[in-house]
């Protein structure tokens, strides 16, 4: 009976370690602190893999940069050195260049309907394939909206009109189109790493953030950086990209394929209201802050978009994007 029970029990230690040898252990870089809306979003997707895979893939979460700063990440996703992440679509850009067609000129004043209507139909899923084409695969369900871009926050220069801008320094997303377009408007842009602002905000070696969010400024806490106030005029969008290594599906069983795509499908609805309702309250946070907003007149905004889109298609040119695909997202989102 003893040699029974100990046979049962060494066959149930094996059958366990043999079962945690066979688990896939993926992992998942983000450069926002615990919290943030995207690294909530990132543990949702980590818990809803192990549920569909049974427990045969774990995705740990590793947040605040601790692995890789927002491009290095992208050039491990590609390479197959980093299995998964989100990143934001300006910092994506640097490697897919017509990912910034969404913070183009003619998307100043854009709604979140605007950008669903371009990013959820056929235009997206060709938007999805050219990043394939980098050995990142965005996964079934696409991007979530995170906030409308606002052109700048600063500390204590106040900008009040787009005439205040001139020679600002403004840290930005690490997207040459958005300090093409910053540049035109006037602005000193900077492109910079998010890890890498606080330093610089409390050092003064800038004078703030541009092309940025609402969001953004409540995600960080950046009044106590120093952030105090905001020029709110909705010039462009920025969206969430969840990610996957192809390297790292290729290695995974179909089965398991199928558990990481069925996931992040299932969590992407839960993504996109939540962070709508975090971005209805982060302007009256901020402003409980003491973050002081200027909202311009929606002339001004009017004759800033009219002279920006005279230029974009410069700017498109000189980023690198594709013209013609440019020009179709255009024609959508004039309903044509």
């Amino acid at each position: 009976m003893k040699d029974f029970i100990r046979t049962t029990a060494l066959a149930a230690l094996l059958a366990t370690t043999a079962g945690a040898a066979l688990a896939t252990d993926l992992r998942l870089s983000v450069e926002t602190p615990p919290g943030h809306i995207r690294n909530v979003a990132a543990e949702k997707w980590a818990e809803a893999i192990k549920e569909k895979s049974g427990g045969s893939l774990t995705v740990e979460v590793f947040p605040a940069a601790q692995l890789y700063k927002s491009a290095d990440a992208i050039r491990a996703l590609a390479s197959g050195a980093l299995d998964m992440s989100i990143q934001a679509s300006p910092t994506l850009s640097q490697f897919e260049p017509n990912l910034s067609v969404i913070t183009l000129p003619m998307f100043f004043g854009a709604s979140r309907d605007d950008v669903r209507k371009v990013l959820d139909g056929d235009l997206g899923k060709e938007l999805w394939r050219m990043v394939a084409k980098k050995g990142i695969v965005v996964p079934e369900g696409g991007h979530f909206e995170f906030a409308p871009n606002n052109t700048a926050y600063t500390t204590s220069k106040e900008v009040k009109t787009y005439a205040d801008l001139s020679g600002v320094k403004l840290a930005t997303p690490p997207s040459p189109v958005v300090v093409a377009l910053l540049k035109e408007m006037g602005a000193a842009p900077q492109a910079t790493p998010r890890s890498e602002i606080v330093m610089q905000l409390t050092q003064g070696q800038i004078d703030g953030l541009g092309s940025v969010t609402d969001s953004t400024i409540k995600g960080g806490k950046l009044w106590e950086a120093g952030i105090k106030h905001a020029f709110a005029d909705n010039a462009g969008w920025g969206v969430y990209i969840p990610l996957v290594s192809k390297a790292t599906l290729d290695k995974l069983t179909p089965e398991e394929q199928k558990a990481v795509q069925d996931a992040w499908a299932e969590v992407v609805g839960w993504a996109r209201e939540q962070a709508a309702k975090e971005l209805a309250d982060a302007r009256s946070i901020n402003e409980s802050n003491g973050v002081v907003y200027v909202d311009p007149a929606p002339e001004d905004v009017a004759a800033m978009k009219a002279k920006m889109v005279g230029v974009q298609d410069q700017i498109v040119k000189d980023g690198g994007m594709d013209a013609d695909f440019v020009g179709r997202v255009s024609a959508a989102l004039a309903g044509n």
